[in-house]
Formats: structure tokens, C-alpha cells, sequence
């Protein structure tokens, strides 16, 4: 069980030494007391991000403008609430056409008038109560070309003496010792799930009775019975039959763990990849139904907040995940491989050589044979029965990642309480050498032993667990935790020194630790303990408005250990605003926040909400020239007094905030004044009629930009 252990807790000051902000020349330093005190004082203030969080965006700010490149109407929302996604879709006219509750993931199809990327950006560019986060549901996942070769053969190949014929030509079996551990392992008892296209589940060479167990389609959601019949696709028959194809049976070869259990997830169809939110279903079904081992035998697609949830629900509950790191020969992410946890698997030739096809660098953890592999590779033009007796030469890391999937099943039979990463250090630490002459990339890494691997197993020799990573991130005017911020963790040492590995917040689920009022939380499974670079950037800074900072810091992880991060971001929630069904910037009194929806009654106590001022760094408007000026409105009752305090310079910030309070005719009435070692500036005005008030916060220095930032609460009584 993993322990958590805390760096730093979330302040405004973490930000502003994170990133080297110099102190505010135009006036001295806070004391360190009264700053305290004052943000003591703050956070016991409600914020305004939590009753406008109630609230849903204008369906007019989500109309399509034909700029947006939309290639899908479908809608994913990683949601905290799900009533929230049936209030979000009766609220767009939109349709709830499928939820996945364990990972808190609906899939809704938004009207054709209506953008998905626009959508996703407006949802995240806002704090809503009850989201987590939003995107476009991918459909560009692919299952790569195999590299020369993939030539088909049957078994009308010459017989050999044993009572498998082609065993003597599979020489990746041999390499790996794959051969010598039978009297040891056989995979015996671990369901592996093929996340692939079909495979041939009435092949000789597969079907057994409990051979297979039932898998289910992503594209229909439809179970797949071990006695169906091929649905399409041969590439998933060459994954299986390299994972477990039958031992000892009179045809064919044998697989890598030969008594694994076998389970179809079915992601890609005749017409190509079904959707991020299929792949995330069928982890799910894989993981609920008992799969122990998960391989994936493709890529494509880039990073998405909806693998990234699948790979770490799977990872979560213990189960090994194997992905192709890829066949471009390049240093290059693919698939799964830029998520923590993940054993991602490059291919080697039979002279230990990297495969001239295989990507290679430090996302690769392992090699494993994948060059002209014999296995249940099928023919599938052709008929049945003639189809299930057809066996071809695998090419290509979609071979070496079932290699490591067999091996990792291997493993499990003798001891199923290996967690993933030990699993993964496991096969990676017993390989032998790869030979560098040809490819210096793969200098200091290893080709997969399973004979190896096991002896170590046997003699006690389990690796320590890997450690995780937690990262929320704040705004740091407000304090509510912000979606979308990419988090990215680069190892400083060991064999994946330099290695990206991605985040994002939003993902923080999993755990009771990680829920929040608004996801603003980002987590790392299966990460090697060791030094690391953190980095928090964009795109959340864009889409909320605001400076575009990153923040970079270094962290260790230990063994068995969460170590649990706060960074405070610059960030500023309410710098757009819809005005004739577009989305401008509040930097007039015409474009002004509109927070008239608010009640006044809700702003009896004082509301606490922030801003920054920047003048660029915005993605839906252009940049105004000029200093950075804010307008946001509200609704003040006959006889209530608006008051509202600002706060800069006291907080630290290199700005010194100015509110005044505008009429609805734009008439300043009332300007707000300074109270030292106090506030910035505070206005107050009691209104001899009902109507609308602005409020308007002006830099009263010329600092922009990073550190820029003001606090402020608004009481309405």
C-alpha cells in the first residue's frame, strides 16, 4: 500500500518562487506577517468560482464560426457528478449515448450546430461544478503497418519430429528462453486481454475449452464469445498466437506463455480505430472481467486525458499494461508509451539488434523479438476452415509488446501479487545486452530473458515498488484547483533519463485523496524512484486567461511512496465574456464579465475571486494594446451598499490593483481608495436604485504579466 507523502502544500508564494518573479518595484515588500495574516483572513472567504462553477456556459459561445476542424460530434466528459452530465446535455440539446461509471467518463453527440473543440475549450476555460474535464473524442488511433515481411504460410511447411511442427522455426521463442521454463511456467491461469482487432478465435492452434473467456467489441458493444467466429482482422491473431499460442497439441508452434487465458477487446473494425472512449471501455470490461495482463499492439492517436484515465484505472487495480513503443525508427512517443506505468516494448532482430524499424530512445523499456516472428499470423482472405489452420511470419513492435505480455504472464502464475512496475523492472533488469554496433540508441538496454526473469523470481529477488506522483494545481488569486494544466514528469537519472512523461490535470479520480470541488489534480502510477524535473504549463493558461508561465521544479520519488505536489498557477477565470455569440475579452464595460446571474444575496458574506493583468497571451481574442483593464458586473438590489476590496501588492504580487465602481452609464461612483498595510484599494457604494454596477480593476503600475496577479472579495448587502 502506498504511502503519501506530502512536498508542498498549495500557496500563493510557491508560484511566484517557482518561478523567480523578482519583488514588486514600486513598492515595498508585504511583511511576511501581514501577508500571512491577510491570506489566512482570505481563505475563509467562499469563492466566486464556486457559485459560478453552479452555472452553464452560453450555448451561443459554443456555436460552430468553421474555424474550428471538427472531425467529430461526439463529446467526452470526465465527470465529478454524474447528474452534472445529464444538467450539461438537457442544457446543449446534446445526447448521453454511453458512460463508463468506473472511470466517471460520459460520451455525449452535441447537436450539429454546435462545435466539440469549441465546446471542450469553453467547458475547460471556466470552473463548472461537477466536471472534471472535456475533449473531443479521438478516432485517430491506428494499428501500425508491419515492417517487410508479414508474408503468409500455412502449415503445409515441412513437419517436424515433434508434435509441434513449427516450433523448431520459431527462433524468437528460443532467444528468449521462452522454451527452457515450460517445467516452470506456462502462463497457466492468467487471462491476458488482447486490445487489438479480432482474433481468430476457432484457430487450431487456440481454441481449448477456457482458452479463451469472452471479450467484448468497443465498436457495437456486443460481448465476443470464445466460440464465435472471426468478426475481422488478422493482426490480433498474430498477438495472441505470439502471447499464448497452444503447447503440445500436434499443429502450429506454441506462444510465449502457452496456458494463458485469452480475452478479445476488440478496438478497430474493418472501417479503422473505434474511439478513445471505446479503448476506454474495453479497459474497463478487460480490467472488471478479470484480465491480469493488457496488450497493446498499436498507437496513433497522440496524448488524451481518456487513455491516460483507462491505462491508470488498469494500473490502479494491479493489472500489467504492455504497449508498442512504435515502427517509425524514431525517438518518438506512440500509443500508451507516453504514460507512466506502462511497459512500452521496442523490437529486436535475432542478432540482438535492434529492429531496423523499431522506434528507440528512453521511452523504451525493454526489447523483445520482432522481426519475422511465425506464429498464428492469419491469412485472412482466406475461407473457413482453411483460415484457421493458416499461420504467417509477425513483424514489427506489435509483435515484441506480446513477447513481453506472454513473459509478464509468466510471471504472474508464480507470483500474482507482482505489482506492474516490478513486473516491468522485472523483464527489464534480467535481459540480456543489446548490440549497439549498428544503433547506439539502444546502448545500455535490454533484450527480454524470460529464463532470466524467473530465476530471479525464484530466488526472491522482487524489485521495490515504483512510487506515484500527485500534482494539483490552484489558481493562485482564487485558490480553486484548476483542469487542463499539463503536467509533465522527466526523469534526471537512470535509463529514461529525459524522458517526458505526461499529464494532465483532471485525472485525479482514482483515489478519494484526489477529489476535489473542480478536478485540479493530475496523477502518475508506476513511476521509478529517482530523481525527476517537474513542469507545469499550459493550455489551461490560454484558456482561462492569463500569463502562459511555467513553473519547473525538482522532486524525488521513493519507493511504495505518493508524493503529493501543490503548485498555485496564474491563471484568470473571467477575462471572456459572450457579447453578440462570440467570446471577447472584459477589458471594457461593454464586453464586461457578466455575473448578473449571481443573486445578490449570494455575495451577502463576500465572495473572493482573482484576475491577472496580462495583454496578451489570450487564444480568443486578439491582444488590446494597452494595459490590461477588467470590467465584471453584477446586480445590486435599491439601498444594498457593493463593496469590494482589492488585493496585490499585500499578497506579493509585483501589481497594485485598483477598483473603482462604474453606473451603468459608465460614471465612476465611487473610486477606490488605499488603506495601508490594509488594502490595495477599496470602493464602496450604496445604490438609491435597483440595477446593474460595474466593477473595474486597473494595474496601478505598469508591471504585466507574470506576477501580475490581484485577489479580491465583493459583498453586496
Amino acid at each position: 500500500m502506498n504511502k503519501r507523502l506530502t512536498l508542498a502544500s498549495l500557496s500563493a508564494g510557491l508560484l511566484l518562487a517557482a518561478c523567480g518573479t523578482a519583488p514588486r518595484p514600486e513598492a515595498s515588500a508585504p511583511s511576511p506577517d501581514a501577508a500571512a495574516s491577510l491570506r489566512q483572513e482570505l481563505s475563509g472567504k467562499a469563492r466566486l468560482s464556486a457559485v459560478l462553477g453552479q452555472t452553464l456556459p452560453d450555448a451561443a459561445a459554443l456555436a460552430k464560426t468553421g474555424s474550428e476542424g471538427d472531425t467529430t460530434q461526439e463529446l467526452v466528459i470526465g465527470y465529478a457528478d454524474r447528474a452534472f452530465v445529464d444538467r450539461l446535455a438537457a442544457h446543449l440539446g446534446a445526447q448521453v449515448r454511453d458512460d463508463i461509471p468506473q472511470l466517471r467518463l460520459a460520451l455525449l453527440v452535441l447537436p450539429e450546430n454546435l462545435s466539440v473543440k469549441r465546446a471542450a475549450a469553453v467547458l475547460m476555460g471556466r470552473p463548472v461544478s461537477g466536471l472534471r474535464y472535456a475533449e473531443a473524442n479521438g478516432h485517430a488511433g491506428e494499428l501500425p503497418k508491419l515492417p517487410k515481411g508479414g508474408s503468409l504460410v500455412s502449415q503445409s511447411l515441412t513437419p517436424q519430429a515433434d508434435s509441434d511442427p513449427l516450433s523448431i522455426k520459431q527462433w524468437w521463442i528460443k532467444q528468449i528462453g521462452a522454451d527452457q521454463v515450460r517445467g516452470i511456467s506456462t502462463g497457466a491461469g492468467v487471462t491476458v486481454a488482447v486490445i487489438d482487432d479480432d482474433f481468430d478465435r476457432l484457430h487450431e492452434d487456440l481454441k481449448a475449452e477456457d482458452k479463451i473467456v469472452t471479450g467484448y467489441d468497443t465498436s457495437n458493444g456486443k460481448e465476443l464469445k470464445p466460440t464465435d467466429p472471426l468478426t475481422s482482422g488478422s493482426h490480433g491473431s498474430g498477438s495472441a498466437g505470439t502471447i499464448a499460442e497452444r503447447l503440445g497439441n500436434g499443429v502450429g508452434g506454441a506462444g510465449v506463455a502457452p496456458d494463458a487465458i485469452l480475452m478479445p477487446i476488440r478496438i478497430f473494425t474493418e472501417e479503422g480505430y473505434t474511439s478513445d472512449f471505446g479503448v476506454a471501455k474495453g479497459f474497463v470490461f478487460a480490467v472488471d472481467n478479470g484480465a491480469q495482463v493488457l496488450n497493446n499492439s498499436w498507437g496513433g492517436g497522440g496524448y488524451t486525458q481518456v487513455h491516460k484515465d483507462a491505462v491508470d484505472y488498469a494500473l490502479s487495480k494491479n493489472r500489467v499494461v504492455v504497449g508498442s513503443a512504435g515502427n517509425d525508427n524514431a525517438n518518438q512517443f506512440t500509443g500508451l508509451s507516453a504514460y507512466t506505468g506502462v511497459i512500452n516494448v521496442g523490437a529486436s532482430a535475432g542478432d540482438d539488434r535492434r529492429a531496423s524499424f523499431s522506434n528507440c530512445g528512453p521511452q523504451v523499456d525493454v526489447f523483445a523479438p520482432g522481426d519475422q516472428g511465425l506464429t498464428t499470423y492469419i491469412n485472412e482472405a482466406l475461407k473457413s476452415p482453411a483460415r484457421e489452420s493458416s499461420y504467417g511470419l509477425f513483424n514489427g513492435t506489435s509483435m515484441a509488446a506480446p513477447v513481453i505480455s506472454g513473459a509478464a504472464a509468466l510471471l504472474l502464475q508464480l507470483n500474482k501479487n507482482l505489482t506492474p512496475y516490478q513486473v516491468r523492472k522485472l523483464l527489464s533488469s534480467t535481459g540480456d545486452p543489446m548490440n549497439p554496433d549498428q544503433y547506439p540508441c539502444v546502448q545500455g538496454f535490454k533484450r527480454v530473458n524470460v529464463k532470466a526473469a524467473l530465476a530471479a523470481l525464484q530466488a526472491g529477488q522482487v524489485p521495490a515498488d515504483g512510487g506515484a506522483v500527485e500534482v494539483r494545481i490552484a489558481d493562485i488569486s482564487e485558490g480553486s484547483p484548476i483542469s487542463g494544466t499539463d503536467v509533465i514528469l522527466t526523469p534526471l537519472e537512470g535509463q529514461n533519463k529525459g524522458l517526458n512523461y505526461f499529464g494532465r490535470t483532471g485525472n485525479g479520480q482514482l483515489e478519494a485523496s484526489a477529489k476535489t470541488e473542480f478536478s485540479g489534480v493530475a496523477r502518475f502510477f508506476g513511476v521509478e524512484p529517482g530523481r525527476y524535473r517537474v513542469s507545469v504549463a499550459g493550455p489551461s493558461v490560454n484558456e482561462w486567461g492569463g500569463t502562459r508561465d511555467s513553473i519547473v521544479g525538482e522532486i524525488t520519488v521513493a519507493s511504495g511512496k505518493t508524493l503529493d505536489l501543490g503548485y498555485a498557477h496564474q491563471v484568470d477565470f473571467y477575462e471572456y465574456s459572450v457579447v453578440n455569440k462570440t467570446l471577447q475579452r472584459n477589458n471594457s464595460q461593454a464586453t464586461a464579465t457578466d455575473l448578473t446571474s449571481i443573486p445578490a444575496s449570494a455575495f451577502a458574506d463576500g465572495l473572493l475571486f482573482g484576475g491577472a493583468f496580462d495583454s496578451a497571451n489570450f487564444v480568443y481574442a486578439d491582444p488590446v494594446t494597452g494595459p490590461d483593464v477588467d470590467y465584471l458586473k453584477f446586480n445590486v438590489g435599491a439601498g444594498q451598499t457593493l463593496t469590494v476590496k482589492g488585493y496585490a501588492a499585500l499578497l506579493g504580487s509585483k501589481a497594485n490593483v485598483k477598483v473603482d465602481l462604474l453606473n451603468a452609464s459608465g460614471v465612476v461612483v465611487a473610486a477606490g481608495k488605499a488603506i495601508a498595510g490594509t488594502v490595495d484599494s477599496l470602493a464602496s457604494f450604496k445604490a438609491p436604485t435597483a440595477g446593474v454596477y460595474t466593477v473595474r480593476f486597473t494595474n496601478a503600475t505598469q508591471n504585466e504579466g507574470l506576477g501580475a496577479f490581484y485577489t479580491s472579495v465583493v459583498t453586496i448587502q
